[in-house]
Parts: C-alpha cells; sequence; structure tokens
C-alpha cells in the first residue's frame, strides 16, 4: 500500500516536459526510500519521504541520508509515517533525531471483505472505462472536482493522470456520466495482491445522490474481476470516508507528517 502510494506520485511529479523541470521536481531512492522535492513549491505534497519504517527499514543511517540529500536540494526533509502500523521503536529514533509530528495528513481506508462488491444503481448514471484517447478528458473532469484545475499543484496531478492513462495498463480511469454529461471520476490503480482507488471526485452540481458510492463500488468492481481482494483508499473529508465504509472499507490507518524542530 505505501509502495503503491509513492510509486503513483513518482509518476504524478516525473515525466512532465514543461512542468517537471520548471517546478523543479524530483524524485529520488534514498536508503530505499522515496523522497520527493520540488525547488518551486513548498508544500509538503510535493516535499516529503515515503517508505520510512513501513517498504524500507528504519536506520539511522537512513536518516543521516535522507538529512544530507534535502540539505543538497535545499529543502526540508518531511518524514509520512503510517499510524498505528510504524513500531514504536522506529518513531522513537525519528524523535531522537528531532523530528516531531505536525499533521494529521490523511486517513486510511482498506477493503480486505471476501464479500464481492454490490453494484450501485443511481437514476441516469453510467460509468465508463477512459481510454487512452479519453486521458485529457478524464483529467480536466478530474481537476474539476477537485476545485483544482487552476493551481499549479492542481495542474501536476492533471498532467499525470494523463500520462498514467495512457502508458500505464494497471492504471483503469472511469468517468461517471449522468444522462450523457461527465459528472464524476475515479481510478482503479492494480498490482498483484492490492489495488489503490485514487482521483475520486463527483462535480458539485451532482453530488448527494450516490454517485460517488456507485464509483467507489465500480473500481472494486474492476480489481475483483482481476483477481485482487485487496483495496485501499486515502481521504481527507468525512464524506468520502463514509461513502468508503459504505462499501465495506474500514479506517485502519493515518498518515502523519514529522517535521525536524530547531535544535
Amino acid at each position: 500500500m505505501a509502495l503503491l502510494g509513492a510509486e503513483q506520485m513518482r509518476a504524478a511529479m516525473i515525466g512532465d516536459p514543461v512542468l517537471t523541470p520548471s517546478l523543479g521536481l524530483r524524485v529520488a531512492r534514498i536508503a530505499g526510500l522515496f523522497c520527493l522535492s520540488s525547488t518551486k513549491i513548498a508544500e509538503g505534497v510535493f516535499n516529503h519521504v515515503s517508505g520510512y519504517g513501513s517498504f524500507a527499514p528504519a536506520s539511522q543511517h537512513a536518516i543521516d541520508a535522507v538529512l544530507r540529500h534535502y540539505d543538497d536540494v535545499g529543502s526540508v526533509a518531511r518524514f509520512e509515517v503510517i499510524v498505528p502500523s510504524i513500531s514504536a521503536s522506529d518513531l522513537r529514533l525519528l524523535e531522537r533525531n528531532g523530528f516531531r509530528e505536525v499533521a494529521r495528513l490523511f486517513q486510511v481506508h482498506v477493503r480486505t471483505s471476501a464479500r464481492p462488491p454490490r453494484m450501485r444503481e443511481v437514476e441516469g448514471l453510467a460509468v465508463t472505462r477512459a481510454g487512452r484517447r479519453d486521458a485529457e478528458a478524464y483529467a480536466r473532469l478530474a481537476s474539476r472536482g477537485f476545485g483544482d484545475h487552476r493551481s499549479r499543484i492542481g495542474q501536476v496531478f492533471e498532467h499525470g493522470w494523463v500520462r498514467q492513462i495512457r502508458r500505464d495498463a494497471r492504471v483503469a480511469a472511469f468517468i461517471g456520466s449522468v444522462d450523457g454529461v461527465p459528472a464524476a471520476t475515479g481510478v482503479t490503480i492494480l498490482r498483484p495482491a492490492i489495488a489503490g482507488l485514487y482521483s475520486g471526485s463527483v462535480l458539485t452540481a451532482y453530488r448527494g445522490r450516490g454517485i460517488q458510492n456507485a464509483m467507489i463500488a465500480a473500481r472494486v468492481a474492476h480489481g475483483w474481476s482481476r483477481g485482487v481482494r485487496s483495496f485501499y483508499s486515502w481521504t481527507v473529508d468525512s464524506g468520502s470516508a463514509e461513502n468508503l465504509r459504505d462499501e465495506g472499507f474500514r479506517t485502519r490507518f493515518e498518515l502523519h507528517l514529522l517535521v525536524r524542530g530547531p535544535s
């Protein structure tokens, strides 16, 4: 789950001929960790470390290497950790190095039920797979759904989805249309044993009709039909969390951000 999330962020950030260099976007592997950075955007979304104590071992060597890396790129080391799965000893090691929690970024919802997903019927709604030719239309619709189509961060993700849909067969994008009008988006990113649900959005005018539930169910069904039985999704708002729980997800973890305080 953590590794898939880091790989998705790398795919979003790296590969755009204009945005990647102009925003100074970089993803380095340091001691097995994913170290994301941007020289132009200070927010943690593009400036953090993923994998500490999950898919990469926690060690003083790793912390020292990460600190040197962020000194070199002129940024601040910010460690993402998954709570409560991170061990107490791994967390204490960060704390001994001066890191303190500054934010709780996401709730992490997991579905491991043996029960097949139930399809949701919404009047007028048709959910269709977005192919390579639909990649730009999908990405623009997703940006509108998130209300972030003009910001630099929004543009990175919009362009990133275009590349991923066109180039990676494991990225399955879906558009929900109401009476023929595109209204909702969602992606399933497949791996052999797990699938991540990303980019779930509904345009404001179509909210409150159960469309997000239907989009969640359709994406789980896509993975289920390919033998996947474990799914995850992260959320920042309670409404999306409730919809995921309706579809068999349970809130298991939180993603916390730790930053080094002044010495």
